[in-house]
């Protein structure tokens, strides 16, 4: 059983997916839930306090709107937590230092172009957590069909002649 669920967030749909999970872990164990959501520290305002200041706090505003879904769905008191760095090594400095034993993440956010449906930061985190990682697998539409595609469909797409 979890005791303490970290819930990673970066503002994507697809990171969002991931909550649809969380509140059936919380409810087995009674599990703690934390919502993450990590400012990347390349981002060129990090220099900039008053830009920092302004991403910070659209970050807290957005943690907050997800929490109170989360709370909505049954889970008492959720934390939310904000950090700026590199985000898998935010991603997984985190459950160690808030003794989390679990991290529920999407396999892909807001850079969500990998043909292999398992981003740059969820393969990293998948590599380097310090406990059990739950991927939410993103689901995307298949691209749609060529008219010739679809005329070989109609004709039952079969090659033989």
């Amino acid at each position: 059983m979890c005791r303490h669920i970290l819930v990673t967030l970066d503002g994507s749909t697809y990171s969002e997916r991931a909550l649809t999970y969380v509140s059936d872990l919380a409810a087995q164990g009674q599990a703690r839930v934390t919502l993450l959501t990590v400012i990347p520290a390349e981002l060129p305002f990090h220099t900039d306090s008053a830009a920092a200041g302004a991403q910070a706090e659209a970050s807290w505003s957005y943690l907050r709107q997800q929490a109170a879904h989360v709370r909505d769905e049954g889970i008492a008191n959720p934390a939310i937590e904000v950090r700026q760095g590199v985000p898998f090594r935010a991603i997984v400095e985190t459950p160690r230092e808030l003794a989390a034993d679990l991290i529920v993440m999407s396999t892909q956010g807001l850079s969500a172009d990998s043909e292999y449906r398992l981003g740059a930061v969820a393969s990293k985190v998948l590599a380097s957590a310090p406990c059990p990682v739950l991927m939410v697998r993103v689901e995307r539409p298949a691209p749609p069909r060529t008219p010739a595609e679809e005329r070989w469909q109609a004709e039952g797409g079969s090659n033989v002649g």
